[in-house]
């Protein structure tokens, strides 16, 4: 029995070591920054972008389950900015990528049924 014990306090000490771990980075009970944006949502050859009332457009990342029924639609949607790398090099042939900034979509919400 106390066997048993010692490899629960073994398993339970090095399961906190793991969590503790994984939010060293981030003081706790803070949640990561995430940025709103406002606009048209649009679609074209399977991208989705968001024209803000200045003419501003993001390119939007992420979250295509919950962007396809907004189309045409004024929404808000939160998230934060991100670099996406784009690369079509053939193989043995000279790199062809390029990075793309877009904007990775963690929640989405309708404001008006038809863009302005």
């Amino acid at each position: 029995m106390r066997v048993l014990n010692i490899i629960a306090v073994l398993a339970i000490s090095a399961l906190a070591v793991g969590l503790q771990a994984q939010d060293a980075g981030q003081p706790a009970g803070k949640k990561p920054d995430l940025t709103a944006l406002q606009g048209c949502l649009r679609t074209s050859v399977g991208h989705y972008t968001l024209t803000e009332e200045d003419g501003t457009t993001h390119l939007l990342s992420g979250a295509a389950n919950k962007l396809g029924h907004q189309v045409g639609r004024q929404i808000e949607v939160t998230g934060k900015p991100a670099i996406r790398t784009l690369d079509n090099t053939p193989q043995g042939g000279a790199s062809s990528a390029v990075e793309q900034e877009v904007f990775e979509v963690k929640t989405v919400k309708r404001l008006a049924d038809v863009c302005k």
